[in-house]
């Protein structure tokens, strides 16, 4: 590496870490481009000129966060459909670590629609699903005539919808958890052999379980607000007493 490239990249590394920094201080609100500048000690001109725009910084934020996740991922003592659920936890993991930077952080990227998000999730991300894939069908646990490309991009969608409501506030770090291991374990029973069927159906029952358990909640808290007109309290309390009974059939058949 040349002195200029050496000083190149010692200026993108002043600015990310800046950023992160900035975010972090500000429990996950936004930073201007010249603060950003200035924290960095850079001109005001240097991370536009390096980056290109404020979201290409987040993003490799995100990046830089990948190849610690990736590390993480591969000192797990698994592998096969088990590895694709525990890098849903290991990701859970991540984000409850620092909650409100990563909401920052893909929030900023929300707010054209999402459109930045769902970028960063593709990419190297979608070939770190495209690889599981090939691995668990190589053990085979999934069968062995599936477009690894197609259902790897139909995760990453899975992934970024999720990810993309909950940094939106809409969706709590639980209920995110919970719907994306019941859209793998659903995704995955459909191309699953004999050998794994059984436990994928387990894994869906599991997070069908803990999303009804997570809704119960949810509805008992808008029924003890104490906001809400007769007709609909009684719509609320109608709902919650069909969920209870669901729950009751399911324990009984379980």
């Amino acid at each position: 590496m040349t002195s200029r490239e050496q000083a190149k990249s010692e200026r993108k590394a002043a600015i990310l870490a800046s950023a992160r920094l900035l975010m972090r201080q500000a429990n996950g609100a936004s930073f201007s481009m010249r603060s950003l500048a200035e924290a960095a000690g850079v001109s005001s001109a240097t991370p536009y000129n390096l980056f290109g725009s404020k979201l290409a910084i987040l993003a490799a934020l995100l990046d830089a966060d990948l190849e610690e996740f990736q590390s993480a991922l591969r000192e797990l003592k698994t592998d096969g459909i088990d590895l694709m659920f525990e890098a849903v936890a290991l990701m859970r993991q991540f984000l409850a670590r620092e909650p409100d930077f990563y909401h920052g952080v893909m929030g900023e990227m929300c707010q054209d629609g999402g459109t930045q998000l769902r970028q960063v999730v593709s990419g190297p991300r979608y070939a770190l699903w495209k690889n599981m894939l090939g691995e668990a069908t190589q053990a085979g646990l999934l069968v062995d005539d599936l477009d690894a490309d197609a259902f790897a991009l139909t995760l990453s969608q899975l992934m970024a919808g999720n990810l993309q409501e909950w940094a939106m506030g809409k969706l709590s770090l639980e209920e995110m958890d919970a719907r994306i291991r019941y859209g793998l374990a659903l995704l995955l029973s459909a191309i699953a052999t004999d050998v794994s069927r059984p436990s994928l159906q387990r894994r869906w029952r599991d997070a069908e379980r803990d999303l009804q358990v997570l809704w119960q909640d949810a509805l008992q808290e808008r029924l003890q607000q104490g906001t809400h007109d007769e007709a609909s309290r009684q719509l609320l309390a109608d709902q919650l007493r069909y969920m209870e009974l669901k729950q009751v059939e399911r324990e009984v058949t379980a």
